[in-house]
């Protein structure tokens, strides 16, 4: 198991002497809004929205003595008892991580030799991400992309179009909400008065009322819409653009798109 702090560093429980005997993720939990109607029978289900999810890893430390022993209880409260939430990503799937908090305070058990203990993460973010965005996807890096069943090395996937009509693969089991995640888009081309980009199969449309010309940019970052760097929210339709999993088909419209690219993680129920 590794964990990764939000600097990027990179820490191996191994190193710490550490092994993961097994874990344990649960699905997410469901949260539902409900009311009973008079004369219906059971409940009415206003909305149900995902609410949160506790992986429990057990792990085993290897000590060579009870002196060594106390030494790694140290280091081991230290690796994982941390205020500010961090990566943990399982070797067997080393496409994706969670991010978590310590869930719970846990008790090294003490033996001069080896024992097991079970530590509890709290998912900050219910859903697993992709560790690579789609922006490096190209790297075709084995260790980070091979993993993923829903990737093939025949999968001819690119994420940057130079027409005004393509397809956006999410190859995630979640939708993509840039209210929840991320997710970049970057246009560039010749638009006289607008720039319109529909997802046909959402049906989501965005709308920027202004001109790009050659050395404009127009960037659509989270909630946010960038020209050249200044927010020009307040000229879009305050609209977004989602995901869903599989294929998006999209069109724009207003003009030509000389480059439009899509960066996003995967995201894991």
């Amino acid at each position: 198991m590794i964990i990764e702090l939000l600097n990027g560093k990179k820490l191996d429980i191994a190193d710490y002497s550490l092994k993961r005997l097994f874990h344990h993720i649960p699905s997410v939990s469901l949260s539902h809004n409900t009311e009973q109607v008079d004369g219906r029978d059971g409940l009415l289900f206003l909305e149900t929205t995902f609410d949160s999810r506790v992986i429990t890893v057990e792990l085993l430390y290897e000590s060579y003595d009870i002196y060594d022993y106390y030494l790694l209880r140290d280091e081991i409260n230290a690796l994982f008892t941390r205020k500010e939430s961090f990566y943990i990503i399982f070797k067997n799937e080393p496409y994706k991580r969670y991010l978590v908090r310590l869930n719970q305070g846990f008790e090294v058990e003490p033996n001069q030799y080896m024992n097991s203990f079970t530590v509890e993460f709290t998912c900050v973010n219910v859903f697993a991400e992709s560790i690579a965005t789609t922006s490096s996807i190209k790297e075709w890096d084995v260790g980070v992309w091979a993993w993923n069943d829903q990737i093939t090395w025949d999968d001819a996937l690119t994420y940057s179009f130079n027409s005004n009509s393509f397809t956006v693969m999410n190859l995630g089991n979640v939708d993509i909400n840039p209210r929840q995640s991320e997710l970049n888009i970057v246009i560039k081309g010749s638009f006289s008065s607008s720039v319109t980009i529909t997802n046909q199969t959402t049906g989501d449309s965005y709308t920027y009322n202004g001109s790009l010309g050659a050395n404009n940019t127009l960037i659509l970052k989270g909630v946010q819409s960038y020209k050249n760097g200044t927010s020009v929210f307040r000229n879009t339709n305050k609209k977004l653009i989602t995901l869903r999993t599989g294929a998006n088909n999209f069109t724009v419209q207003g003009g030509t798109v000389n480059h439009i690219s899509f960066d996003f993680r995967f995201l894991y129920l």
